[in-house]
């Protein structure tokens, strides 16, 4: 599996990132939590954004 590195906005260190950290391992800056609820608000603004080309493809296929 390969080694993922991620850089602290506040100290600008790369560290190792396996998913769950939590706190910069340098100097403590504690990242924020992301709400489910944005992943979700993504999809919904990509399939938006995506409805009218769909539309376009159905109304020449159809």
């Amino acid at each position: 599996m390969p080694e993922e590195y991620s850089k602290c906005p506040s100290c600008a260190l790369e560290y190792e990132d396996d998913g769950d950290v939590d706190v910069c391992p340098y100097c403590g800056y504690e990242f924020p939590e992301r709400a489910r609820s944005t992943r979700w608000v993504a999809w919904v603004l990509v399939l938006l954004m995506l409805w009218p080309a769909i539309k376009g493809i159905m109304y020449l296929l159809g």
